[in-house]
């Protein structure tokens, strides 16, 4: 599963509450997320699921890549 760096700034904006960021600190976010959701298997294409340590999150999947973090309140 890939972890678009736009999902990475997302969590790093909406979980984590950091206003500014590095490139290190986005890269570690990619590789936090992809460790953090390496056993998930998705049941289809387009598939909204929350983030198994982050219950109040959501993770927008498409095509075998997390796209964006959305609160649930949002959705």
């Amino acid at each position: 599963m890939y972890i678009s760096i736009h999902a990475a700034r997302k969590f790093l904006k909406r979980v984590i509450v950091k206003e500014s960021y590095t490139c290190f600190k986005v890269d570690f976010a990619i590789k936090f997320l992809q460790k953090l959701l390496q056993g998930m298997v998705s049941t289809g294409v387009d598939v909204h699921f929350v983030i198994s340590r982050f219950k109040n999150y959501k993770a927008v999947y498409y095509q075998n890549t997390i796209v964006t973090i959305i609160s649930k309140e949002r959705y």
